[in-house]
């Protein structure tokens, strides 16, 4: 959700509800805003056309970094095929431009990355192992959420929706100091073990409400937490806090 638009800025609007661009196999529309009104903005669709749009609707900012944390052990039989599930998923909501996938071992190797890199992404999908309290990676072994924030709060950071679908991470112990990171606008994980095609089923499910129909990440997670098939439970953290209905 994009708070106090300007007129002149670019905008990222959902498709579902643009009429005259329903069928385009985008999420959304790229485009600039042309006047404001109360909670509305009016934006440009295309051959010299407008339509006002709720500002809620809109982001600023839009893509999808897809982080796969290698183990050496169980990447052939879940990491690379779960993490590249999701990348295909998401060339089905966005174009290649918005959509980016890497494959780390090391919190150095990821920070490299990062520090060059993060102002293009909205969203972060990592996947690899939880122990409820840290996230494994092959070189570093265990690392605690405080472990991850010189990697993650660089200069110049824009908060992101982080969803991790490493087994129990949405609990305490890592998701609560997790939301605190200046990095983190909010944090989604699975409080219990969760299968991979659970947590395949349950992310692309959040980036179709979040993205396609262009709702908050609170209603975006509710929706999706509801839906997901099983018993497995997600949590999101904010802040400290974590968000209840």
């Amino acid at each position: 959700m994009a708070g106090k638009l300007l007129v002149g800025e670019t905008v990222f609007v959902p498709i579902s509800i643009i009429k005259k661009l329903i069928q385009n196999p985008s999420a959304f529309h790229r485009t600039s805003v042309i006047s404001v009104k109360d909670r509305s903005v009016e934006v440009d669709v295309g051959d010299g056309d407008t339509e006002w749009v709720s500002s809620s609707k809109c982001q600023r900012n839009i893509g999808i970094i897809v982080v796969a944390i290698g183990d050496f052990e169980s990447e052939t039989s879940l990491i690379d095929p779960l993490s590249k599930s999701i990348l295909q998923f998401c060339r089905l909501l966005c174009s290649d431009d918005y959509v980016r996938y890497i494959k780390v071992r090391s919190v150095l190797e990821f920070s490299k990355f990062w520090e060059r890199d993060h102002r293009a992404y909205s969203h972060i999908v990592f996947v690899g192992h939880g122990n409820g309290s840290a996230l494994k990676f092959a070189v570093d072994g265990w690392v605690a959420a405080d472990g991850l924030s010189d990697a993650l709060d660089v200069t110049g950071i824009a908060s992101k929706c982080v969803i991790n679908l490493s087994c129990e991470l949405g609990k305490a112990a890592f998701g609560k100091r997790f939301s605190m990171l200046k990095s983190c606008d909010s944090f989604i994980a699975p409080y219990h073990p969760v299968h991979g095609a659970i947590a395949s089923h349950f992310v692309e499910s959040f980036l179709i409400y979040s993205l396609l129909h262009g709702e908050t990440v609170k209603v975006a997670f509710r929706h999706s937490r509801d839906g997901v098939a099983g018993s497995t439970s997600f949590r999101m953290w904010r802040n400290g806090q974590m968000i209840t209905d």
